[in-house]
């Protein structure tokens, strides 16, 4: 599936894809429904309308192929993204970076009057979420967000965050309905603008730290993360890290935490975590049979992991899901 499209604003990036429900629903007035082109795959993707200029996105989709989306922007567009599984790329037109959507990692983004390619895994199910900003209708002064406007694209990524996850969490576990949970979401939305904001300081703030990883102790820290992604069930020793990426353990240590924002074996928790989380909302295995499945076999182990990183214990999945999908149906 290939999309090309040309946005002036925030409504601009809909225009391919089929609308489900009205806006004028009398029970979610500020929602819309979309679905993806039926040839291409299934799910959805939830628009969530919280003020002029604001709005958050959850799209929950299977891809039958990959799915590519050219898309010029421009308009100042400033968007925190957070992908809770799948796996895809974007990349501007200009920077020779490109940055990668896998799971536990949030994006700070923003970008104007420049062109965006990204791509979506088919391999997969794709959980993941938006928050949008028109930053014409964001009044806001902050000193922190003029630093992110002085160039066309600037992007800041974090992997492993528990604090950004417990927000995601709370966003889409939202108690309330109606007008409350516009104010509800509204304000974990800035809140998490205020956490990367601030992030955004701190990492001037570390510059002389970063500067002493070369370029090349980069690229090794990247195949750090890759390793552990694609082995995270039996992840290698630190040891056995810093030998599969030609660093000492003692750099691999600091080096991961200061470019990732987590410890190696945050990262691998947090992956745990994620998939523990898949396969219970899906229904594949009960509390005990995810655990070893995660590679946790004590179960009660297990379950506090989950409590800290979600903020509810693994066995009210069910009744969570079985909630929101009934909000969704009405």
């Amino acid at each position: 599936m290939k999309l090309q499209l040309e946005t002036w604003d925030l409504e601009g990036v809909y225009s391919e894809f089929n609308e489900l429900k009205p806006s004028t629903s009398p029970q979610n007035p500020y929602h819309q429904f979309y679905s993806f082109p039926a040839q291409s795959g299934t799910g959805h993707l939830q628009r969530i309308h919280l003020r002029r200029g604001l709005e958050i996105n959850w799209i929950d989709t299977q891809m039958y192929e990959p799915m590519t989306m050219d898309v010029g922007i421009h308009y100042p567009h400033l968007e925190i993204s957070y992908t809770i599984s799948g796996k895809g790329c974007w990349e501007t037109s200009g920077e020779a970076q490109d940055f990668e959507l896998c799971t536990g990692v949030s994006t700070l983004l923003y970008i104007k009057d420049t062109k965006m390619h990204a791509e979506m895994s088919h391999n997969e199910r794709m959980l993941h979420m938006e928050l949008r900003f028109d930053m014409r209708q964001f009044n806001t002064i902050l000193p922190e967000l003029d630093r992110l406007t002085t160039n066309p694209v600037f992007c800041r990524q974090i992997a492993g965050s528990p604090h950004i996850l417990q927000l995601v969490e709370q966003m889409k576990n939202c108690p309330y309905n109606g007008s409350l949970q516009r104010l509800y979401l509204e304000g974990k939305a800035l809140e998490l603008l205020a956490f990367h904001l601030d992030g955004t300081g701190k990492e001037e703030m570390k510059k002389e730290v970063t500067s002493k990883l070369t370029s090349y102790d980069i690229q090794c820290l990247f195949e750090a993360k890759n390793i552990l992604s694609r082995n995270w069930k039996q992840p290698p020793s630190l040891l056995g890290l810093a030998r599969l990426t030609g660093l000492n353990d003692y750099k691999l240590k600091l080096g991961f935490k200061e470019l990732f924002g987590t410890t190696v074996f945050g990262y691998v928790r947090g992956l745990r975590m994620n998939e523990a989380r898949n396969l219970l909302e899906q229904g594949k295995a009960n509390v005990s049979e995810t655990s070893i499945q995660v590679g946790y076999h004590n179960v009660s182990h297990f379950a506090s992991l989950f409590r800290k990183t979600f903020g509810y214990n693994p066995s009210e999945i069910g009744k969570l899901a079985s909630s929101k999908n009934q909000e969704q149906r009405r």
